[in-house]
């Protein structure tokens, strides 16, 4: 059976993904202590409440209620959730055309020579598992 496809997350959830990827299970406050360091606007409390609440909704983090403070865990491995933002980017920003994504990495400079050899490199690895030619 297929997994399940995720609802997209907004540029706020998806930084709180990246912090709980990182550091889990996480309190609010620790959270709330990771979010703000180095801004100069703080988050509130109320505002991260709100959006571990969507992202709980959304079925990209859970959350354990066995102790008086609550913890947060992402529910979604990070390589599967970094494949659902990915492939909802490609889809809404490029067709769903992988090449047209990579081709404006590319184009714009947002490469550099050695990633661009290490995807060289990866793409003959899966040239060769697939069958095909270098």
């Amino acid at each position: 059976m297929a997994k399940k496809s995720l609802p997209p997350l907004s540029a706020a959830e998806q930084a709180l993904m990246d912090l709980l990827w990182k550091k889990h299970p996480a309190t609010v406050l620790e959270l709330l202590d990771l979010v703000n360091q180095g801004r100069t606007d703080p988050v509130t409390r109320n505002t991260l409440q709100t959006q571990l609440s969507r992202l709980e909704a959304k079925g990209w983090i859970v959350r354990d209620d066995t102790s008086r403070t609550h913890a947060y865990e992402p529910a979604v491995a990070e390589h599967r959730g970094r494949t659902s933002v990915l492939a909802e980017l490609k889809r809404r920003l490029f067709g769903g055309s992988g090449l047209a994504l990579v081709r404006c990495l590319v184009e714009s400079g947002e490469i550099s020579e050695a990633e661009l050899a290490e995807l060289r490199k990866l793409v003959r690895a899966n040239a060769t598992k697939k069958g095909g030619a270098s």
